[in-house]
């Protein structure tokens, strides 16, 4: 090993725990998120004292503006909060990750009680399809294209849980907004709605979900069809008319 090496190796090393590298993504952690976790860690796990800005900048190439964002964004999501702690007899501002674990921890606790229940009722577990950065992208600029304005990083969050929690294909999520366009609803709840009830129905894919809408357009033309469209009737009431020629006569 040459001296440069061993230089590189003195200077420590920060282990991030291949679980969060696998799923970071199924507890709403954006990459940016994941980096910037990464970076400021070092040899702390769950509690890290709050970094430099501007030296976070320099590194990352990011404006102060858009770490604060970052930051801001992960408390929101309650992937940490904002605590104190005592560096060198000094109280200083940190980061308390303990809610990212949290997750971590209950997203592996269910994910195994569902394996047992799959495998115990005789299923084959399998995994759900991967999505990719560019399809995830893809899914948020459609949305924004149609609903005329870009998306907020909680609407962000929505969609990437129909993405990773739900397990909600992008072009089921596309049919759903195509649903919501025609209806002239421009939100997610409503897309969320939308979501739930082809899941409720069992409608899992493009293909299942395009008959169960023809079908349903199909009824309401024959409903239609099967109206009286013919010119108004006016209505007689017979027994009055009965009863008034006994009375003149």
């Amino acid at each position: 090993m040459d001296s440069y090496t061993h230089d590189i190796l003195a200077g420590g090393q920060t282990t991030v725990a291949n679980f969060l590298l696998s799923n970071y993504r199924k507890i709403g952690m954006s990459n940016d998120e994941l980096l910037l976790y990464i970076l400021i860690k070092q040899g702390n796990t769950l509690v890290v004292p709050m970094p430099e800005v501007g030296s976070l900048a320099d590194l990352t190439g990011y404006s102060k503006q858009q770490l604060f964002e970052i930051f801001h964004q992960m408390i929101q999501k309650k992937l940490a909060k904002i605590t104190q702690i005592r560096v060198d007899r000094q109280q200083v501002d940190a980061y308390d990750f303990n809610p990212l674990y949290e997750k971590l921890s209950l997203l592996e606790q269910t994910e195994h009680s569902d394996e047992e229940s799959q495998e115990e009722a005789g299923f084959q577990v399998s995994k759900a399809p991967v999505v990719s950065e560019q399809q995830r992208q893809s899914v948020f600029s459609t949305i924004e294209k149609e609903f005329g304005r870009t998306l907020s990083p909680m609407e962000m969050e929505s969609i990437s849980q129909w993405i990773d929690l739900d397990h909600y294909s992008p072009k089921i999520i596309e049919l759903a907004l195509k649903e919501a366009v025609l209806s002239q609803v421009y939100n997610l709840k409503y897309m969320d709605r939308i979501l739930r009830n082809w899941e409720k129905r069992h409608l899992k894919t493009v293909q299942q979900i395009e008959d169960y809408n023809r079908r349903r357009v199909q009824s309401s033309t024959m409903d239609e069809e099967t109206q009286y469209h013919g010119p108004k009737i006016p209505f007689v009431d017979l027994r009055k008319s009965t009863i008034k020629k006994k009375t003149d006569h």
